[in-house]
């Protein structure tokens, strides 16, 4: 039997993690069975997304709240911090609190992984979907099945919060050598990410290499044929994602002489703040759509002429969202921040704006793209259609992911 063990925090449930509703159904058919395992869902919460593969296993083990847990957690770093090389209190205790979770998550799963059954002579993928607390518990399950004379390799993605350290609280993210030495295998969602990790850690250069998320072909969006020039963007409104920025910029456009529309796709903490300073922009079309489905966003790029997607977040990995919507041919405007120069390329599906950009700077593009001329738009939207098809097709990117695992060195011993 081929088995593989995802190690995640919510999938299937609640929401986030949306770009492994793509992946599962793609990868799944490399297995025999799979086992989802997602450490922040308790027995009690409701699956709110289906997993159609049939081989697919959604193992739910946690019956207190996230909240508890967290406690558990932090009461549980003190006895752990002995443990940490890191230099300062505040880092010793992060080690000691991700120490815990390992722990703690460790010894639940391998539990439910004995009645399983598992057996020399099987094989076990165990993939962590994020370079953290996760890749700890894959670590601590690589040994368990070694122990066993259990064929065995364990690998993680990497994608933002999980790479860039000096973004992490305390300028620190725990036992970075330790998972690097530990794990067969690292694959960060941008070559950005990837010369990142390379350049920390050089000596496991040879283990980190970038694995491209991907997306689903809908069709190709319309743009406009009227002489109002529509905006969308689409995230979860936090302060990383800055949406007000987009409110500030649009501000600057009131006597620029074009009918604008903005659309909104998501909610979030600051939704309502949101809601509050879009009441400025009163002279132009707005939606604020809230938290919805990533059908609905699909639908809505389809059916609804959009010309332009904005994302000004102050750290991205590669974003799924700008995936989504290049797919449709919808050219960007976004923040040069992680990988995503990688698929907003000046000229060709966008433009790139310093992360630190003025509202003025996002002001002059959105006029920039909106008086442009018309064959000049329709170019720009082709090469960023093509550009997806190139590189970000989930059917293509999961195939090769599947065989690159399979060819993890050292996975047999």
């Amino acid at each position: 039997m081929k088995y593989l063990i995802l190690l995640n925090r919510k999938f299937p449930y609640k929401s986030g993690e949306a770009f492994l509703e793509n992946e599962i159904e793609e990868i799944s058919g490399g297995f025999d069975r799979v086992l989802i395992y997602p450490s922040d869902v308790r027995d009690s919460d409701k699956q709110t997304r289906t997993v159609r593969s049939k081989n697919v296993d959604v193992r739910i083990l946690e019956h207190s709240s996230f909240k508890s847990r967290k406690m558990s957690y932090c009461f549980g770093a003190v006895k752990h911090m002995s443990k940490s090389s890191a230099h300062g209190l505040k880092r010793k205790w992060t080690d000691g609190y991700f120490l815990d979770g390992v722990e703690k998550q460790f010894r639940k799963i391998s539990r439910d992984l004995t009645e399983i059954g598992i057996k020399p002579g099987d094989e076990v993928f165990v993939y962590s979907y994020w370079l953290y607390i996760n890749a700890g518990v894959a670590c601590r399950l690589k040994e368990f099945f070694k122990e066993k004379g259990i064929s065995v390799r364990a690998f993680s993605r990497a994608h933002r919060f999980d790479i860039y350290e000096e973004k992490a609280r305390f300028s620190f993210l725990p036992q970075r050598e330790q998972l690097l030495t530990q794990l067969d295998k690292i694959y960060a969602c941008s070559d950005n990410g990837t010369d990142y990790l390379k350049s920390k850690y050089p000596r496991f250069s040879g283990k980190i290499e970038t694995s491209y998320l991907g997306t689903y072909d809908h069709g190709v969006g319309k743009c406009s044929e009227d002489d109002v020039f529509r905006i969308v963007s689409c995230s979860r409104i936090t302060d990383v994602k800055r949406v007000h920025l987009i409110t500030e910029a649009l501000m600057l456009l009131r006597n620029e002489g074009i009918k604008l529309c903005w659309t909104h796709l998501g909610g979030g903490d600051l939704y309502e703040d949101i809601k509050i300073k879009a009441k400025a922009l009163n002279w132009m079309e707005v939606h604020l759509d809230g938290a919805i489905s990533n059908k609905e966003v699909y639908e809505h790029y389809l059916n609804f002429p959009e010309d332009v997607f904005i994302n000004v977040s102050s750290s991205e990995g590669l974003p799924v969202s700008i995936m989504e919507a290049a797919s449709f041919g919808i050219p960007t405007i976004a923040t040069d921040v992680g990988g995503t120069s990688e698929i907003v390329r000046d000229g060709v599906s966008g433009y790139i704006l310093p992360e630190s950009f003025s509202p003025r700077e996002l002001a002059d593009r959105i006029l920039q793209l909106a008086r442009s001329d018309k064959e000049a738009y329709v170019k720009l939207r082709t090469s960023t259609r093509e550009l997806w098809l190139k590189y970000y097709q989930a059917p293509l990117n999961y195939a090769a992911f599947v065989k690159a695992i399979n060819n993890i060195d050292g996975a047999k011993e």
